[in-house]
């Protein structure tokens, strides 16, 4: 089993945790440690480069490239964790299990169909309760794929990205309910939302299995 999220959201040199969905114990939410996170870094290599045998990777002129969002571990064992009831009027989602997605089943994204995904915002710290809203984001328009990335259009411009902030690394799915993505970033003024390919994401665990980073 894997918990995926992109990578600007554990990047923060703190512990990252989920949220078991318990009651409070000692004021305290109940959490579990996932351990260290991996990522990958990406570079591009001068074409000059490619009769040559590298010896250190510091010894060339690289450039960066800071689109590689994503970030992984493998959870040996992981407690339950629940999944608190989300009234949102027209659609509900139920109290029980937090659904674990796999990956197997996961795929690309079809223009024929709509996509969502539901997350929190407005986090606000209150004294030693942190506090945040639910949102649910429904009727997303797959546009097109950009290298690792694939572009939805919301139903309306997003005018305040606190409407998202929160959000980045939710699972998108579609009316299937086929995971297809995770949120990375929405654009002010515009209907864009970016979303890191789960076929990337795939590709990527593999090669840490492969290679032993896991």
């Amino acid at each position: 089993m894997f918990l995926l999220s992109v990578a600007h959201v554990t990047d923060h040199e703190l512990s990252t945790c989920i949220e078991l969905g318990l009651p409070p114990k000692d004021l305290q939410s109940p959490l579990y440690s996932v351990g260290s996170m991996r990522y990958f870094d990406a570079y591009y290599l001068p074409t000059d480069l490619k009769d040559v045998e590298i010896k250190e990777i510091e010894d060339f002129n690289l450039i960066f490239d800071e689109t590689l969002d994503i970030t992984f571990c493998e959870l040996k064992t992981i407690p339950p964790i629940l999944q608190p009831a989300w009234d949102f009027g027209a659609f509900k989602i139920e109290g029980g299990s937090k659904a674990v997605l796999n990956l197997n089943d996961a795929g690309v994204p079809d223009a024929s169909l709509v996509h969502g995904f539901c997350g929190r915002i407005r986090h606000d710290l209150r004294d030693i309760r942190l506090i945040s809203r639910p949102t649910l984001h429904l009727d997303l328009k797959f546009q097109g794929t950009f290298g690792r990335f694939h572009l939805f259009s919301s139903p309306k411009v997003i005018t305040d990205v606190d409407d998202y902030r929160g959000c980045s690394g939710a699972p998108i799915l579609d009316e299937t309910g086929k995971l297809v993505g995770l949120v990375q970033s929405v654009v002010s003024n515009t209907t864009s939302v970016y979303a890191f390919s789960i076929d990337e994401c795939r590709r990527l665990i593999d090669i840490a299995i492969a290679t032993n980073m896991l």
